[in-house]
């Protein structure tokens, strides 16, 4: 979505009356395509100026942002070049050492979900919670 743009709307009849009403916003900082994707925008750079600096392609920083590629070989390098921890980019954390195993286990597991199965999880770990 372009900078000033206008949430996308959904619509519902109500009678003959159409009733539009604002589409909820999404966490977009929940994947490493959106950490990459906001960071490299916070510093200004094109996917191409990222893929020069570490001596990558652009095609390559684009399917990192989209997702099809979640654990990449050159995530060290984007770190440092956008002056971020390599965890804060894979987990959303400052410092691997808040994640246990297990957790690190899971979130990389998470990553390789794709939906229904992630929003079916989700739903069933918040549930479990709840009932604690």
């Amino acid at each position: 979505m372009h900078q000033g743009a206008v949430y996308p709307m959904r619509s519902n009849m109500v009678g003959n009356d159409e009733v539009r009403r604002p589409r909820p916003e999404r966490n977009h900082e929940s994947t490493l395509g959106a950490r990459l994707r906001k960071r490299r925008k916070e510093l200004g750079w094109t996917q191409t100026e990222l893929a020069e600096k570490v001596k990558t392609s652009q095609a390559v920083i684009q399917k990192i942002e989209n997702g099809k590629s979640l654990r990449p070989r050159i995530l060290e390098e984007l770190a440092i070049a956008m002056q971020v921890k390599p965890a804060w980019l894979m987990f959303g954390v400052e410092e691997a050492g808040e994640l246990t195993d297990d957790a690190i286990e899971l979130a990389r597991a998470w990553a390789r979900l794709k939906e229904p199965h992630r929003t079916a999880m989700r739903e069933a770990i918040v549930r479990i919670g709840v009932g604690d």
